[in-house]
């Protein structure tokens, strides 16, 4: 069985901008099925919201970019979760906040926590709020996806 990893926002906006980006190599590996990627809807509509807001002047690269955006979705296969209930953002809030510290980032987190089986690892450039303690609690490995390839790098 192929191991899942949950993937925030900036992974996807840093792999379609930056090609040469930690996060587009991760994106390479689970185009080559090393990985399988999940996300959640809320997710999905932030990364859309940023390319809208950083190429809203720039029609021809939104274009591109958005083309790019659909191809990607398809070459690594991701599967999007439906956005946690409010009872379980709510149970999610109560227990991580205090370690998370960042209201908005807790019902990404509260998808990836309610997966079962829950997913090898959490990928998340922002390190602030996606922590170590917040791993520490969850059980799950978190990191930027640069982390997450030395960690892949160093078990083989």
């Amino acid at each position: 069985m192929t191991q899942v990893v949950f993937a925030d926002s900036n992974v996807f906006i840093e792999a379609l901008f930056i090609p040469s980006s930690a996060a587009f190599l991760v994106a390479e590996m689970v185009a080559g099925e090393a990985f399988d990627m999940v996300t959640c809807d809320l997710v999905i509509q932030d990364v859309e919201r940023a390319i809208l807001k950083k190429l809203q002047n720039h029609p021809d690269q939104l274009r591109t970019i958005l083309g790019a955006w659909e191809t990607m979705r398809a070459k690594i296969r991701l599967s999007v979760l439906p956005d946690p209930s409010p009872s379980t953002v709510k149970a999610a809030f109560n227990r991580y906040i205090g370690v998370m510290k960042h209201k908005a980032d807790i019902p990404v987190l509260a998808a990836a926590i309610s997966m079962n089986p829950l997913p090898y690892a959490i990928l998340s450039g922002n390190r602030e709020h996606f922590n170590d303690e917040v791993a520490k609690r969850c059980g799950i490995y978190i990191g930027s996806c640069r982390e997450f390839i030395e960690l892949i790098a160093n078990s083989s």
